[in-house]
């Protein structure tokens, strides 16, 4: 089912709008705990996941390789790396890979990045500003923007795509254009979305020590082999903790590193699950959040907190999740933890990436939904394209 099933769009060519009450038991809402298909059958597997989302999960390593490839054709000269910071513009999927990049790299990036979710530039960039310009689509609205922006001042530009109005504004201008082939939903290529951005800063220089890609592939590969589809419940984690979210409101922790790991958690629940979610970070959830586990209280089962751990998080974290968890517990919370795996911070960051995308289609399967299609976006483009007269097609 997709959201106009659910809301009771009864043809998917007329205008949407509110669910008719008549419509109320026909068997359309999501299913029960009693209701939901097991994991383990191929053909449910295929029947609800037509367009195979959980075979894109599969894809990240071969991204990931591949985006090292793409890297290695573009040189950026002394412009785009005698440079006092960075900014990546990007929404969506895009923004998302730049974050992780950001966190991964942490202190050994040589200048700070920033990650623009907005019109524009930021405010207070100078001259000596590389400007990273990031849309799978390459139609994005936002990223359009900043992208005009920057070439109007003349900033050092850089451009990550599949095509679009972008690579044809990065062809214009001779910039380096790192342009990769992947059809489908811009967030099942965050391997791109994480690759190209890593590798062109680190092979510029921009990135000091940086992590290098074939052991991060080799730990996702390791860990997809032991929560593919055809792991059977019973000995696949990430289909346990699907079946533990399911019914419940998913919210995720994370510190550092694993704070972005936690918000692409969450937007994978949103977008492949069609679920609420939430993601706090570390420790600043221990300053508010943990307060508003209480009321209201017949909510309490309905949660479930979920922390994402790194093994090379400081002592006072470590120190901080053994109180949260006994607190937790004490209010009989719903909860679990993660632990990111491979030998570095970038392995560390993507193994949790996969285990996480796994478990938002898995839980989006158990809910009878097809992880794919983003009809409610696609709506929302529509009437704001409507509404400002623009270009209906402008792409994530």
């Amino acid at each position: 089912m997709d959201a106009r099933d659910y809301f009771g769009y009864k043809n998917p060519d007329e205008e949407p709008g509110r669910p008719d009450p008549a419509d109320d038991g026909d068997g359309t809402g999501p299913p029960t705990f009693e209701e939901a298909v097991t994991l383990d059958d191929a053909a449910s597997l295929r029947r609800i996941d037509p367009d195979d989302m959980l075979g894109r999960v599969g894809e990240l390593p071969r991204q990931l390789a591949q985006a090292r490839r793409v890297a290695a054709t573009v040189t950026l000269g002394e412009r785009h790396t005698d440079v006092e910071a960075i900014v990546v513009l990007a929404m969506g999927g895009s923004a998302i890979g730049a974050e992780l990049v950001a966190a991964a790299a942490g202190d050994r990036l040589r200048v700070p990045l920033i990650v623009h979710r907005d019109y524009g530039l930021p405010a207070g960039i100078g001259d000596r500003t590389l400007v990273v310009a990031a849309s799978h689509s390459g139609e994005t609205a936002e990223t359009l923007s900043g992208f005009a922006a920057a070439r109007e001042r003349n900033l050092p530009l850089a451009v990550i795509t599949t095509g679009g109005r972008l690579a044809a504004g990065a062809a214009e201008d001779d910039l380096p254009l790192l342009r990769y082939k992947l059809g489908g939903q811009p967030r099942a290529a965050i391997g791109f979305g994480v690759g190209l951005v890593h590798e062109l800063l680190s092979r510029s220089g921009l990135i000091v020590d940086a992590d290098p890609i074939g052991p991060v592939v080799a730990a996702l590969e390791e860990l997809l082999e032991r929560t593919a589809p055809s792991v059977e419940t019973a000995a696949n984690p990430a289909k346990q903790l699907a079946w533990s979210v399911f019914g419940r409101i998913p919210v995720i922790y994370g510190h550092g590193t694993m704070a972005a790991v936690a918000h692409r958690w969450k937007t994978q629940l949103n977008e492949n699950a069609k679920a609420w979610s939430s993601w706090e970070p570390m420790p600043e959830a221990n300053h508010n959040a943990i307060e508003g586990s209480l009321n209201p209280r017949e909510l309490g089962d309905a949660l479930y907190v979920i922390q994402l751990r790194d093994r090379a998080e400081p002592s006072e974290i470590t120190q901080r999740y053994l109180v949260v968890e006994e607190l937790l517990g004490e209010r009989a919370t719903n909860r679990s933890e993660v632990w990111g795996e491979g030998p570095s911070t970038l392995a560390r960051v993507l193994t949790s990436v996969a285990y996480g995308d796994l478990v938002s289609v898995y839980l989006a399967i158990l809910y009878q939904t097809d992880p794919t299609p983003v009809t409610l976006l696609a709506m929302l483009k529509e009437r704001l394209a409507r509404a400002t007269e623009s270009d209906p097609t402008s792409a994530p």
